[in-house]
């Protein structure tokens, strides 16, 4: 039904009255489903049934700024039809944040259209006050007083924008988190690092990691994680965490972030910043960053967007240089947005995921598709799009995002999936390259992360992958950083002969100049693989990698040169190279049946005459292979290869979800039992391991 018509909106006027925040949620009579993003209103406020902060922002002791000049934005009232960010409009372009958006002068009843008669939801609005965004919020029920709350934010000079606070969720792909276990201790290995799940980083590899951590890891730059929190006890990320800040606070002994109850931005936060080279689990890609941990996220991996963008604010003031932003949602949020365009203003890069929906409609994804936000998406071992991964116009660049293992709760590792894997080794190029040149701005780092990437699918931008595969190593080079370079040849000025007059011209001979002859300049070389470039695959999958090494333009092929093949077979951490050569046709294979994760390359060290050339590296993840049998009443028979000891857990279906039974690790043969077993259908996840990735069992019925 129709309830009563808001007053009008009267004029903006000085000394317009600044309605105050509500604080807590409790008897709000929260609103359940919110797990499907692509069908939450922008009214639903349910969170994770706890209580969750919304009182009005206490501003954070930050510098004195002055606000970029005031400038038309172009803001859209929430309920409204929104666009993605338009390929004519670049991720670097930015808005003054304080220029009020059409929330402000929108009809109240456009903001809150969704909002039906009788439900209760939370009012956010951003003001101006001292030079800095203030997020308050307000709660009501129904929409007529949603329209009226609206109505008096309007009313205030100082408001920037004006909305209904809306949810916001994790942007993983939903698939069983797959443990990895506890860190245990490796031995050291030349030349590389000796993490113990290293072989398993297969993204870390396809980025060439090793070697832009020669030129910097990424130390001081500070990277806020704005998530469900960072487990600042976890031994990979020692040293590693921050105090931050708890905005949802349902958790009354944890108050700087450090509390995750959930996983997800203890992961993103590995991926980022794990400590490398310290005999246990992992290393992230920009090592020596610090993490700032903002927990705006709940338990069940949502979270109102007015915690979000008090978040988006506080990391900012905080002195956060990168932001990461692994969530989102289908509807914009005017609060978050105003957040962003003020991060911005201070010079902070903000990098978000682009969601995980494709195959459910393929939404709009916000905050990635605010302007000035880095959009990435995510690809495979193989450069391949993720299936999941959304597509469209404001899909700046790609990283990897699939089967990425990174720190869990309690100390331990999981392998997941999403673009929530993908934007933090974005951000984490961004702060390799911030340590590099602390003076990047968001536009001009925009500009470097795209002229950089390798370019994967049709050629030039696409809405899938956008500019390409991130390149750290390509982004530090090109900051100067002292990789190998051809320095532009210099030309010597000469002097031009004087001319004395004479009475009568003369002729001096000259002499021929004598040239002394030099080599000629060794020819570049391209060692390319053709075949095998990495995917995940089972166990005892044989595989073949192919590589042709060419010369010159002509790209003529180097027949029987001397090369060196190198493998890296998981437990290992260090490659193995040995010498081979070429065929006639400028071919080298590598042939195998694979029982762990296995990474391989080709290089060719040159000759006088030509170039040193090395191919990319082909990462092969391996998956345990995993068999269900049913033998008795009862009992359920597992077989796991390879059979190393391996982690398997028993999932029961209870109608509606998977319902952890036991976990055990199989013999080793690679069986395991389980016994006693009610009539149910199962199913058997293996963890992942120093050799092979997760894996998941077909269901099967136990009678």
């Amino acid at each position: 039904m129709t309830g009563p018509t808001p007053r009008s909106r009267p004029s903006r006027r000085p000394g317009a009255r600044l309605t105050a925040g509500v604080a807590g949620l409790a008897g709000l009579g929260l609103v359940a489903g919110v797990g499907a993003l692509a069908a939450v209103a922008p009214s639903t406020v349910s969170a994770d049934g706890g209580p969750v902060r919304v009182s009005t922002t206490t501003p954070v002791p930050g510098p004195a700024t002055t606000a970029a000049g005031r400038v038309p934005t172009a803001g859209v009232p929430t309920g409204a039809a929104v666009a993605a960010r338009p390929v004519g409009v670049p991720a670097s372009t930015a808005t003054a944040w304080d220029a009020p958006s059409a929330s402000v002068t929108a009809p109240a009843e456009s903001v809150v259209a969704k909002v039906a008669a009788d439900q209760p939801v939370r009012i956010v609005t951003v003001r101006s006050v001292g030079g800095r965004p203030v997020i308050s919020t307000r709660a009501v029920t129904g929409r007529a007083a949603a329209a009226a709350a609206v109505v008096d934010a309007q009313q205030d000079r100082s408001t920037v924008s004006v909305g209904v606070d809306e949810v916001l969720r994790i942007a993983d792909d939903g698939t069983p988190v797959t443990t990895a276990g506890s860190p245990t201790v490796g031995s050291a290995a030349a030349g590389t690092t000796n993490d113990t799940l290293r072989a398993n980083q297969w993204a870390l590899t396809r980025l060439r990691a090793d070697e832009t951590w020669t030129r910097t890891t990424g130390s001081p730059v500070t990277v806020a994680v704005l998530d469900t929190g960072v487990q600042g006890g976890h031994p990979d990320l020692a040293g590693r965490v921050l105090p931050g800040v708890d905005l949802i606070r349902d958790v009354p002994t944890s108050t700087d972030g450090t509390n995750d109850t959930h996983g997800h931005g203890t992961h993103v936060a590995g991926i980022i910043a794990a400590v490398s080279n310290n005999n246990l689990g992992i290393a992230g890609l920009a090592p020596g960053t610090k993490i700032l941990p903002v927990r705006v996220l709940g338990k069940d991996g949502s979270g109102p967007s007015s915690a979000i963008a008090d978040g988006i604010v506080r990391a900012t003031d905080l002195g956060a240089a990168i932001l990461n932003l692994s969530l989102g949602s289908a509807s914009r949020s005017t609060a978050i947005s105003s957040a962003v365009q003020y991060a911005l203003s201070k010079n902070v890069i903000v990098v978000a995921a682009a969601g995980n929906f494709r195959q459910s409609g393929n939404p709009v994804f916000w905050p990635a598709s605010d302007t000035g936000v880095i959009g990435v998406a995510a690809t495979d071992s193989t450069d391949k799009d993720a299936a999941f991964s959304n597509t469209g116009s404001y899909v700046d660049i790609a990283a990897p995002g699939v089967g990425i293992v990174s720190t869990h709760l309690g100390g331990t590792y999981a392998g997941m999936s999403g673009t929530s894997m993908a934007a933090p080794y974005v951000a984490a190029t961004a702060a390799l390259a911030k340590a590099l040149s602390p003076g990047l701005t968001p536009a001009t780092m925009t500009t470097l992360l795209q002229q950089t990437a390798t370019d994967l699918g049709a050629a030039g931008r696409d809405d899938v992958t956008g500019y390409g595969l991130v390149d750290p190593y390509d982004v530090v080079c090109s900051l100067g950083s002292g990789c190998a370079a051809t320095p532009a040849p210099t030309t010597s000025p000469t002097t031009k002969p004087t001319v004395t007059p004479t009475t009568k011209p003369t002729t001096t001979p000259t002499a021929t100049p004598t040239t002394t002859p030099r080599p000629p300049a060794p020819v570049a070389t391209a060692f390319t693989l053709t075949s095998g470039r990495g995917k995940t695959v089972s166990a005892g999958t044989s595989v073949t990698v192919t590589a042709t090494l060419t010369s010159g333009s002509n790209r003529a092929p180097l027949r029987n040169a001397p090369i060196q093949l190198c493998v890296r077979t998981a437990p290992a951490t260090a490659f193995t190279c040995q010498n081979t050569q070429t065929d006639l046709s400028g071919v080298a294979q590598y042939n195998a049946s694979l029982s762990a994760t296995t990474s391989v390359y080709f290089t060719f060290a040159g000759t006088s005459s030509t170039k040193a050339s090395k191919t990319a590296t082909a990462a092969h993840p391996v998956t345990a292979g995993v068999s269900l049998v049913n033998p008795s009443s009862g009992t359920l028979a597992v077989t796991v290869t390879p059979a190393a000891s391996q982690l398997v857990t028993l999932d029961r279906w209870t109608g509606k979800t998977w319902s952890r039974v036991a976990s055990t690790k199989v013999s080793t043969a690679g069986q395991a039992s389980f016994t006693g077993l009610k009539a149910a259908t199962y199913r058997v996840r293996v963890a992942t391991s120093k050799i092979t990735v997760g894996s998941t069992s077909a269901a099967l019925p136990v009678r």
